[in-house]
């Protein structure tokens, strides 16, 4: 039985603890937390002990995982508090991985020293409609990929998620998203350019398109948006042989266009989805831990996402092409 403790109880915290609980072999027995009044009905609901911060539980609990959901700006400290506190401790952490790639590459190098076991949740790596997507591309379902257009559009968010010096921004917080699923499908980047709107006159707006240029060739269009109704993705792959074509808005299966049938053949209906991707990442992270699967994501592509993440903003903020370094 694994034993876990969930850092950080607000909504994502709160979906990760009871993720945890659903799945076999896991049990939650701490909740760590500022708000002892907020957190109480909490350690109630899952029979779990309480602690202010990281230290005094590692001081206290003996654990087998560290769940950390906490804003963005809180990883980095987090994670090499937990490394240096216990060896042998097993991490997960909710993307991105740090607000930098310097923090990213420094987690990196203190995981490879302690010999840490560290997972990211970059959950497309486990929504079926996006791994359904990947697995199209990957066994050629519209020939070679010359043009890949996604957008991803939700609600200005409140709270920390605004502001970016504690989230990052869109970029970082809505971006990183889509632009992990397409170093996972697509391979390395090797050059981005980025623009980016905010503006405050009537209602809060974020805005940002950014363009890829893949080592592979495959040119990738990401736009971004903080001003909507709620979540709307949407997706466009082309191919020599077809397009691949997926949007939440519609409800409809995942399709495939190719010039030499009138038909198009859906892959994937949207109420067909099952568990959340949570659930399925949470269960592939304990399996990873006990020995029984490979990790989906690795350490080194939860860094390399930060890293592409970072250059995206600098090209927004300097206006100019961003070559990667030897590319990512």
């Amino acid at each position: 039985m694994l034993r876990v403790a969930v850092v950080g109880l607000g909504k994502m915290g709160q979906r990760h603890a009871d993720a945890w609980n659903r799945l076999d072999n896991t049990e939650v027995v701490a909740l760590v937390g500022r708000d002892e009044s907020k957190l109480s009905p909490l350690t109630s609901k899952w029979n779990a002990a309480y602690f202010p911060d990281v230290q005094s539980l590692l001081e206290k609990e003996t654990i087998d995982v560290l769940d950390i959901c906490l804003p963005t700006f809180l990883h980095y400290e987090t994670i090499t508090t937990a490394i240096q506190l216990q060896e042998g401790l097993a991490i997960v952490c909710e993307k991105p991985l740090c607000l930098t790639g310097k923090e990213a590459q420094e987690v990196e190098a203190i995981s490879e020293q302690k010999q840490a076991k560290i997972f990211v949740g970059h959950t497309l790596r486990f929504d079926q409609e996006y791994t359904n997507l990947r697995n199209h591309v990957v066994e050629e379902a519209v020939g070679e990929v010359g043009v890949v257009r996604l957008s991803r559009k939700t609600a200005f968010p409140a709270g920390w998620f605004a502001d970016q010096e504690k989230s990052g921004g869109i970029i970082m917080d809505l971006g990183i998203h889509d632009l992990d699923w397409l170093q996972w499908t697509f391979g390395e980047v090797e050059r981005v350019m980025t623009r980016h709107v905010k503006k405050f006159s009537h209602y809060p707006y974020e805005y940002a398109l950014i363009v890829l240029r893949m080592k592979s060739g495959v040119i990738a269009h990401l736009e971004l948006s903080w001003g909507g109704d709620g979540l709307h993705t949407s997706a466009e792959i082309a191919g020599k042989g077809g397009l691949l074509v997926a949007n939440s808005d519609n409800k409809q299966a995942i399709q495939v266009h190719k010039p030499q049938s009138s038909q198009k053949v859906g892959y994937l209906s949207a109420d067909l989805i099952g568990e959340p991707p949570i659930v399925r990442q949470l269960r592939h992270f304990r399996d990873c831990i006990i020995g029984e699967e490979i990790p989906v994501i690795t350490l080194h592509e939860a860094v390399q996402a930060v890293k592409v993440v970072e250059a995206a903003i600098t090209s927004a903020q300097t206006g100019e092409v961003v070559y990667m370094r030897g590319g990512v």
